[in-house]
């Protein structure tokens, strides 16, 4: 019999991961406010656009554009943080 790989994360992993999550926080910190609201509701609240919209009070569009933009602040931030 074969057993099972061990799944549970070594010391290296989990440093690399509570890395990433600092890195991640810094990153949502430095994004404006109205950026950090609609990703934050997005990405960790799970809302949908629509939902998003009735709560910061801007058109669905708006909403969008601010997320594409977050979206791309994030991923600069991200991998200016990695280097």
């Amino acid at each position: 019999m074969h057993s099972a790989p061990d799944e549970s994360p070594n010391a290296e992993s989990a440093l690399l991961n509570q890395a990433a999550v600092g890195s991640l926080q810094v990153c949502l910190d430095t994004l404006p406010p109205e950026f950090r609201e609609v990703i934050v509701l997005r990405e960790l609240e799970e809302l949908s656009y629509k939902e998003i919209s009735d709560i910061a009070r801007v058109p669905i569009g708006t909403v969008m554009s601010r997320l594409a933009r977050a979206r791309k602040r994030l991923q600069q931030c991200l991998s200016g943080a990695s280097q």
